[in-house]
């Protein structure tokens, strides 16, 4: 795990709502809140560890961004908002 977890450390970037936006309106974002870490579910969801994901997604430490997320993310499409990691089809994102 920790192999992976370390090549993926170098695929995390920032990213502006510019950016995320056609993979929102895909349904592909996810949102890593509290104290979940990022690199954490890329891990869980790249080896397919379905039974975190579901935990996560049941608790809401991991969710869609929420419309009223997305609104104030329209009104500064070009701020840096996020780290992401693409671990396809999913796009990860934990707020800055």
């Amino acid at each position: 795990m920790n192999d992976l977890k370390d090549k993926l450390k170098n695929e995390v970037d920032q990213a502006d709502w510019d950016l995320l936006k056609v993979h929102h309106e895909n349904g592909a974002v996810f949102c890593v809140h509290g104290p979940l870490g990022l690199l954490d579910v890329a891990v869980a969801v790249a080896q397919d560890k379905t039974q975190f994901v579901k935990i996560w997604l049941d608790n809401g430490e991991l969710k869609r961004p929420t419309e009223d997320e997305v609104a104030q993310f329209e009104k500064e499409p070009f701020k840096k908002i996020c780290d992401f990691i693409i671990i396809q089809p999913y796009v990860l994102i934990k707020y800055i």
